[in-house]
């Protein structure tokens, strides 16, 4: 006996997964669903299977080929107009030669199917269909039968009030050849609503066998969900790939699961999926091929598509995710909802229930979305944020992407310019510096590679070198963010014209393809940290009145030009590897440092601690950084961001100098620095810098600190919705005219009794900013509150 699988809808209800997966394909418990119609056949010793295709038919072929793979032999009857379901069965009679059985491409079902051609035969008729008992049928051809099985009436998806039985068609049939002298060859034809109704009317012998088992039709997204769930609670038993390696969690091969993660079954793990830990799967979760859980997420009731990545501490709940989705940190995904395939869904981004999302969506960090996505393609505000350009390692910051960065950089130089090019110590970090390069070159763009090293000893040898630019790539492990920094030939960020020029040239794949003749190549020479070191010493004016003993927390491979340089200046290191601040208060007082400090990973930015073990606040150390700059720089002007506190004017006038407000942005404060170092951007010369201020004051850190004045600036986030950011802006500026305002970065308003407030909208995330200062605490909470009230008011007028 032959059958004829019918693959050839469009899966309309089960949008969004079928934008761009053709309804067999759709996976049930990481399978394609035909895959069990094929099984199902198979079973009851069925090989030779006609499959009718029309929508995305490519993708069906592909996988299942002709079918030995699945123990079967496959003939593909494909459809250039939809001829409905009795027309596509038309389309294949060549095929057909005898009785054969009919399924459709999205049912799972484990009917005795032995059974009902049994039966078939019995009754002599020339079709049977297979009925199933259907508490609410109104999503399914109603049928009504004699006590022996014979078709009396069909009811044709009813309403309620036509509900006078819960025997339903299942799309299961059993046909002998006589059918097709009913049909007419290339039309629209259906079963249903044509040739039942046609073989009734005729007098034909027309039956319906009621199966005993499981019947499932995933045609809706509800009912999708459904089966899943079905399998899970045992109603259907089907054969899981992988092994059980606990009560009801089956796994596939390669799955690491970190310790401490968390996995009550039932639950389903697909292939090489990666679970971090404090992680929890939940039960009825099915996890998607190659997928990675980040940790302290959590996945509950959900089914993941393959390769979908959920960040920290993300939240999903009963919830469909396609393929090749991107799930940001602090999100939450909730109940009833579909997220199309490659999707990208930033931090803080929060799902409400029932809302689908269309393929392709950007959802930008924090946006709530409580109505589904189905048309525009993203809104981002810029590829550029505060640093350079950032993306999730190994999915948006892929080597793929990171060369196309590379070669639209490389197209704004001229051909022949030399660009250096340096990462941190993480491996993929090298490799994304070697595709950079290689990309660069094929541009026409000679390269210099620094290798490993600080950022600031980057900046510095293009500030003292002949270089056209340079770019600088690090990975933030914690974070799993891969960041690309991009430098002119004097050391500082670029501007945002040419971040945009870069933009554009990359939007629009404007890229130069040269002769062979023209390819760049990496020039002679290795840019090393010794002269960094050299001229960093020579910053130094005045030797230290004691032998200084620094704790010092880094990546290993930092230790050496640290220790090294802190060494030259008479002081002891103590290293050790990143730790918590209680711990390095702890070790502080075990080994008497006379201070402590945190490099970040890529030694720009840092956290110092006194000799008491204290962490000094922002505030403290923007004091630190003025009067180093006036004390030991001998700098008479020193740019401060435009949120540091007004007390560093008075602090500035008493060691006869001024401070000047600018952007918060690093170019314009490094630009304002009359040499290539600075306190608030490179760790290593802050720990110089130290060194020469305990010095000339010869007292220790925590005695320097408590001289300085008493600062009462607060700091609040606000949540605020790219789309209501300028609207927001607009209308304090209004309310506000009569108050003195500048505009230096923000909208900073003073108040009469000497505070400020700047509200500063941030570049990278949908956030306003308040910073708020008064002449006391109670004043500036005070102030905060009223302008946060008025803000959140805006937004919901």
């Amino acid at each position: 006996m032959k059958a004829v699988i019918m693959a050839g809808g469009r899966g309309t209800r089960l949008r969004p997964l079928t934008c761009h997966v053709p309804k067999p394909m759709v996976p049930v418990m990481n399978k394609p669903v035909m895959e069990y119609s094929i099984e199902w056949l198979k079973k009851f010793g069925i090989t030779e299977i006609a499959v009718t295709v029309q929508y995305l038919s490519d993708k069906i072929q592909h996988y299942f080929g002709d079918g030995s793979r699945f123990g079967v032999h496959l003939y593909y009857f494909e459809e250039t107009t939809p001829l409905g379901t009795a027309g596509s069965v038309k389309h294949a009679q060549s095929f057909l030669d005898d009785t054969f059985v009919v399924i459709s491409a999205d049912t799972i079902t484990d009917f005795n199917l032995a059974e009902a051609i049994h039966f078939h035969f019995s009754k002599k008729s020339i079709a049977t269909i297979l009925m199933h008992h259907e508490a609410y049928p109104l999503s399914y051809g109603g049928i009504i039968t004699d006590q022996n099985g014979k078709i009396q009436r069909f009811v044709e998806k009813p309403k309620w009030n036509e509900v006078y039985s819960d025997t339903v068609n299942t799309g299961i049939y059993i046909f002998e050849q006589k059918i097709f002298e009913y049909m007419e060859e290339a039309i629209h034809y259906d079963f249903g609503q044509h040739l039942f109704p046609t073989l009734l009317e005729s007098g034909e012998n027309l039956y319906g066998f009621l199966g005993n088992g499981y019947w499932s039709d995933i045609g809706a997204i509800e009912q999708y969900h459904q089966t899943h769930l079905d399998v899970f609670q045992g109603k259907i038993c089907i054969p899981l790939s992988g092994k059980e390696i606990a009560p009801n969690v089956w796994v596939g091969n390669n799955v690491y699961i970190e310790e401490g993660a968390t996995i009550n079954g039932p639950v389903f793990i697909g292939d090489d999926v990666v679970i971090h830990k404090h992680a929890k799967i939940e039960p009825c979760t099915v996890i998607g091929p190659r997928s990675v859980i980040g940790e302290h997420a959590s996945v509950k009731r959900s089914v993941l598509w393959p390769n979908v990545y959920v960040d920290r501490n993300s939240e999903l709940r009963g919830t469909i995710v396609a393929d090749k989705v991107y799930i940001g940190k602090n999100s939450e995904i909730l109940d009833d909802t579909v997220i199309g395939t490659q999707c990208k869904l930033n931090d803080k981004v929060k799902v409400k229930p029932s809302v689908k999302i269309w393929p392709g969506k950007l959802l930008t960090k924090g946006a709530t979305v409580n109505q589904s996505l189905m048309w525009g393609k993203k809104f981002k505000p810029s590829l550029f944020g505060k640093f350079g350009i950032k993306g999730s390692a190994n999915i948006e910051m892929t080597p793929e992407f990171v060369a196309k960065i590379a070669s639209a950089y490389g197209s704004m130089h001229d051909v022949g310019d030399q660009v250096l090019i340096g990462s941190d110590h993480h491996p993929f970090s090298r490799l994304l510096q070697t595709v950079f390069t290689q990309a660069m070159h094929a541009c026409g763009i000679d390269t210099n590679e620094y290798g490993s090293t600080l950022l600031p000893a980057f900046r510095y040898t293009l500030a003292k070198k002949n270089y056209r630019g340079g770019v600088f790539l690090f990975t933030n492990e914690r974070e799993n963010e891969v960041i690309i920094d991009f430098y002119d030939e004097n050391g500082y960020p670029i501007d945002s014209t040419t971040e945009k020029k870069l933009e554009n040239m990359l939007a629009q794949e404007n890229i130069r393809r040269i002769s062979l003749e023209r390819i760049g190549t990496c020039v002679d020479g290795f840019e090393t940290d010794e002269e960094y070191v050299r001229a960093l010493i020579k910053q130094v004016d005045l030797s230290p009145y004691k032998r200084f003993k620094a704790l010092v927390c880094s990546h290993f491979a930092m230790k050496e030009v640290i220790v090294n340089t802190l060494n030259r200046l008479n002081c002891d290191v103590v290293f050790m590897e990143q730790e918590s601040d209680e711990q390095i208060a702890r070790k502080m007082k075990e080994v008497q440092a006379d201070f402590a400090v945190i490099f970040c990973k890529n030694g720009e930015s840092f956290d110092l601690f006194d000799d008491q073990g204290n962490k000094i606040t922002p505030e403290e150390k923007l004091s630190l950084y003025v009067i180093a700059s006036l004390l030991v720089n001998m700098n008479r002007v020193v740019a401060v961001p435009s949120y540091a506190s007004s007390a560093l004017e008075l602090l500035a006038e008493r060691l006869n100098g001024q401070v000047v407000y600018v952007n918060e942005t690093r170019r314009d404060m490094l630009k304002m620095n009359s040499h290539p170092f600075h306190f608030c951007f490179d760790a290593l010369y802050a720990c110089v810098q130290m060194i020469q201020l305990l010095s000339i004051e010869r007292c220790s850190l925590s005695s320097f600190i408590a001289l300085l004045p008493n600062i009462h600036l607060l700091r609040h986030h606000v949540p605020c919705p790219w789309s209501e950011r300028g609207m927001v802006m607009r209308k304090l500026i209004s309310e506000m005219h009569e108050r003195k305002i500048d505009f230096i970065d923000g909208i900073k308003v003073y108040h009469e009794d000497g505070g400020w407030t700047l509200i500063l909208p941030e570049l990278d995330e949908p956030v306003l900013t308040i910073y708020s200062q008064a002449a006391d605490l109670q004043k500036a909470k005070e102030t905060a509150k009223y302008y946060i009230k008025k803000i959140r008011q805006y937004q919901n007028a």
